[in-house]
Formats: C-alpha cells, structure tokens, sequence
C-alpha cells in the first residue's frame, strides 16, 4: 500500500471501515470469496489446480484474476500490506466463523485463500 493510502487507512479511526470506503469492489470481492470458500463453491480454476494438486492436507480456494485488472492490483495492494491483510483476514474470519489467511501469489496476480483447521 502507498504511504498517501496508508496515511488515510490508519489515522482515519477505524481502519477497516477506511478500508471499505477506500476499495469497495475490492471488499465485496474478499467478502464473497470468504463466504464462497467456506460454503465449499466450485471456482473453474480452483477446481482445475485441485485436480492437478490432488489433497494437500488443507482447504484452500484459488481464483485467477487478470493482473492488469483494478480489482487484481487493489488486491495486492490490501493483502501484500501485512497490517492490512490481517485485519481484513480477522475480519473476515468473524464473517464467516471460521480463521482465514490471504494471500497473492505474484504469477498473474491469482490469489490464493487458505483455511486452516
């Protein structure tokens, strides 16, 4: 995250509602891969790495994104900021009553999200 969103994510208050005001598509975004991953709904890409995968010994969701897409570079931006991230994975993890980590892997910017039991 840039220092200038930085200065107004946390010196705003409350730095998740900043978070929302400041990236909504993205927010909506995080909330319904949350609530998607942990109602176990099928992703076209998802499903084609857990074929290749084969059971890791964890559940995780993965949804490709194009890295040239907003949403995809305001994703980075939230999850590649470690404060950020874990507000938003505390957050979210409340949401759906279940802990959830975050995380972009940096090939095209998919991003990859990981429960762990």
């Amino acid at each position: 995250m840039d220092c200038k969103t930085a200065t107004k994510v946390y010196l705003a208050g409350n730095p998740l509602s900043k978070i929302q005001e400041l990236f909504p598509e993205t927010w909506v975004f995080l909330e319904a891969q949350a609530i998607a991953f942990v109602a176990h709904k099928p992703d076209e890409f998802d499903t084609a790495v857990k074929t290749k995968t084969g059971s890791l010994g964890f559940d995780f969701r993965l949804t490709h994104r194009d890295d040239l897409d907003r949403l995809t570079q305001d994703l980075s931006e939230l999850l590649g900021d470690v404060t950020s991230r874990l507000l938003l994975e505390k957050h979210f993890s409340e949401v759906v009553g279940q802990t959830l980590h975050f995380n972009t892997i940096c090939c095209s910017s998919p991003w990859l999200m990981r429960c762990f039991a």
